[in-house]
């Protein structure tokens, strides 16, 4: 069983490829929340899988949530590893997965990272479209090996780019910081298509009078409707607009 999370397709990406491997089926984490799944049944000849972006040097809010809200029934040691991808630095995300999980009685066996876009175009600019398709065709053969040592259930640390625990009070600062989605806006061009709306992960976003209003007064921070938005007319501060979008082409 493999639990994913994708804000743009690279954790997806990432997923897919371990779960070709292994032959374990794969669950999306939004759409389990969406549903109010909370109990997950684990077979004793199944392993247990996490992949997921870092956002902030750290675990997304939404696995953090979907994690204290899950009971794995079944666990009784099964290999149980984490895979991230991220963009710049790997941070300490797999520490606080290692935590968490450990609450709930249960052992991580193996860590995992893979380099990939950086999304967060509020700094980074994708606007260079070729340069985004190299990178992320340059990260498969990395993927690729990734899914074969789990699908052999290697054990270890295995982890690019880590940052040590000392940054975890950081992450959770500058994450919370950021996570108002006050700075969220609309440009010209929005055609009322609602597909922001329809692929929030964290449901923030509403209808109404045909253009999207930010709901909550917090989300994840995973830019999918910044990314996935058709006429790119959602904006994140002030500098998203001249950073281009980005969307893994191979999901």
């Amino acid at each position: 069983m493999i639990l994913h999370f994708s804000g743009t397709g690279n954790s997806k990406h990432l997923a897919t490829l371990i779960a070709e491997a292994t032959g374990e089926r794969l669950l999306d984490m939004a759409a389990l929340m969406d549903k109010g799944t909370t109990v997950l049944s684990l077979g004793k000849d199944e392993m247990l899988g996490w992949v997921f972006p870092v956002h902030f040097w750290g675990l997304p809010a939404l696995v953090r949530d979907f994690i204290g809200s899950l009971y794995i029934r079944g666990y009784s040691g099964q290999y149980t590893f984490a895979a991230a991808t991220f963009g710049m630095l790997c941070g300490n995300p797999h520490g606080q997965m290692r935590s968490l999980l450990r609450q709930k009685g249960i052992a991580l066996n193996a860590a995992f990272s893979v380099r990939m876009v950086d999304v967060w175009t509020p700094i980074f600019n994708l606007s260079d479209k070729a340069r985004c398709l190299r990178i992320t065709q340059d990260a498969i053969p990395h993927m690729q090996r990734i899914a074969a040592m789990i699908a052999g259930r290697e054990c270890g640390n295995f982890v690019r780019r880590p940052l040590p625990a000392l940054v975890n009070g950081l992450h959770w600062l500058l994450y919370q910081n950021h996570r108002p989605t006050a700075p969220f806006h609309l440009a010209d061009g929005c055609i009322g298509c609602g597909q922001c709306a329809l692929n929030c992960p964290t449901k923030a976003i509403a209808m109404h009078n045909g253009h999207p209003q930010w709901t909550k007064a917090q989300c994840t921070l995973c830019l999918r409707c910044l990314h996935h938005c058709p006429r790119f007319a959602i904006q994140y501060g002030h500098f998203t607009h001249n950073h281009g979008q980005f969307a893994n082409p191979f999901v």
